[in-house]
């Protein structure tokens, strides 16, 4: 092979040598596209929320991780707040990248995780320790805006992961709601946050 490359006139190595040069340098850095510069800036955007911040010593997770501890251990609109706020601000930065570009975007596993982990979440705030969750109350003490900001997850899934994962997902969750021993996922799903018709609230 490499007899026969030398054999060959010196204008025609060259080329090879540049042709060969341009494509490993093409797949081991693809030019950007339009959608994978926006994927960056979104990134960049979320760095140290859901992506952790290597620069913040003091901090060993992404913040977003660190809120939904503090709001799933304290549920109440004081512990919760700073995440909502956040969650927000997250989907606001996930509708700035192009439609066309948004599954790339959400096959991140970061992106999916925290959609995935705050819808499931806010099932479980509403819920409570369910002892008085009935028709009438089942939303706990989230306002308006904020089963607005559940529909929006809810909507997003829907949307990028379609209704199966999301079923999957309310039923792992219905699994994890205290006192459901003695009711069924029909009537779990009806008590629960899941059974708001959100075309009121987006």
């Amino acid at each position: 092979m490499l007899q026969w490359l030398l054999s060959l006139p010196k204008k025609i190595l060259v080329a090879l040598v540049l042709i060969v040069s341009i494509l490993f340098i093409m797949l081991s850095d693809p030019p950007h596209t339009i959608c994978r510069t926006q994927i960056e800036n979104f990134k960049s955007r979320q760095k140290g929320r859901i992506y952790r911040d290597s620069t913040i010593k003091t901090r060993k997770q992404p913040l977003m991780q660190i809120l939904i501890t503090k709001c799933k251990t304290g549920n109440s609109p004081g512990n919760c707040y700073e995440l909502f706020l956040k969650t927000k601000n997250f989907l606001q930065d996930f509708k700035t990248v192009s439609f066309s570009c948004r599954s790339g975007l959400a096959s991140l596993n970061e992106v999916k995780s925290t959609l995935f982990d705050i819808y499931s979440l806010m099932i479980r705030l509403a819920w409570g320790d369910g002892s008085s969750i009935d028709y009438y109350n089942n939303i706990g003490w989230l306002l308006p805006a904020d089963i607005s900001l559940f529909c929006n997850l809810k909507e997003n899934i829907m949307i990028f992961y379609g209704q199966q994962a999301l079923l999957h997902l309310e039923q792992s969750t219905f699994k994890k709601l205290p006192n459901t021993k003695k009711k069924s996922e029909k009537k779990i799903r009806e008590l629960s946050l899941v059974s708001k018709n959100c075309e009121v609230y987006l």
